[in-house]
């Protein structure tokens, strides 16, 4: 039985039907694997007992779950960065709060009771010299459900992805108040996991996979933009206006930059163990590699965004 890539099927092989230029060896990869798209849905802890049990050989996540996860036995490493690694969420608010610091007292959404939405909401809030314990803090899902929660009232606040930031305003439920990256532009999230398995026995195989990955992503970003809006409004069941003044409101954080950066990891686990959300014994080192990324990033004449 082939193995499973997860999720990041998402962005080569459904974006790579768009496409005629680099189809071909987007498809070819996803061709290789066995897919299903009801691992979309799939937790952190999900994909890694799917990794464990040597059901699936590539995924992507959020770092700050997969590395406790490889530092503890999970047989895999991160092996590179999604199209993003910054958090790309916005504070959205209610029409009767006008900035940051008029959320004192109010509730406000994060997503969950950890994690990088959470961390995002809690420093916006430092820096505007409001304490956890001035707000109510609730774990409010994500998207859909984030919103829903905003436009029934139950909270004045939340920490949301795209394109709701942009519906909350065009609909008249609120407005934006803010950018996490913004805030905190250090903190890493938007990463690639593989198996030891992968690596080891059929690394070609997870070269041309990374690899493709990138340059499907670059294609669309600077080859198919309008196509990849059109199919992106339909799969998000919204308009394309809305989907563009979304994707365009985040562009400076679309990188397609493949190696994994360390120092922002360094940062990113210093966040989580202050706040007490990874055990104080995690060590980030030894849990990735970059042999695979710096070869897409050499083939494809990718440049470090934040080289000095």
């Amino acid at each position: 039985m082939k193995k499973k890539i997860l999720s990041i099927v998402l962005s080569i092989g459904m974006i790579a039907g768009l496409l005629t230029g680099c189809q071909n060896a987007a498809q070819k990869e996803a061709e290789t694997t066995q897919t299903a798209k009801a691992t979309q849905a799939a937790t952190a802890n999900d994909i890694l007992s799917l990794v464990t049990r040597g059901e699936v050989d590539v995924a992507d996540g959020d770092p700050s779950s997969y590395i406790p996860g490889i530092y503890n036995g999970v047989p895999a490493k991160l092996v590179g960065n999604m199209w993003r690694y910054s958090g790309c969420y916005w504070l959205i608010a209610d029409n009767d709060v006008k900035d940051i610091a008029d959320l004192k007292g109010k509730t406000i959404g994060t997503a969950g009771a950890t994690g990088g939405m959470r961390l995002s909401v809690l420093k916006m809030l430092e820096q505007n010299n409001i304490s956890e314990g001035d707000v109510t803090l609730i774990a409010n899902g994500t998207r859909q459900t984030a919103y829903a929660t905003l436009t029934s009232g139950e909270v004045d606040a939340t920490i949301i992805h795209n394109p709701y930031a942009v519906l909350a305003e065009e609909e008249g439920v609120g407005h934006v108040l803010g950018r996490a990256w913004d805030y905190i532009p250090d903190y890493y999230t938007g990463t690639i996991m593989a198996s030891n398995n992968i690596i080891e026995k059929e690394p070609e195989k997870l070269q041309r996979f990374i690899t493709a990955y990138y340059q499907v992503h670059e294609a669309v970003k600077n080859e198919y933009f309008d196509e990849f809006i059109t199919w992106a409004a339909e799969y998000m069941n919204t308009s394309e206006e809305t989907m563009r003044k979304a994707i365009e409101s985040e562009i400076d954080v679309w990188l397609d930059y493949p190696v994994i950066p360390e120092d922002r990891l360094a940062v990113t686990f210093d966040y989580l163990k202050q706040y007490g959300w990874v055990d104080g014994n995690v060590d980030y080192t030894g849990t990735y590699t970059n042999e695979f990324a710096q070869v897409a990033a050499d083939t494809l004449g990718l440049k470090d965004p934040y080289a000095k």
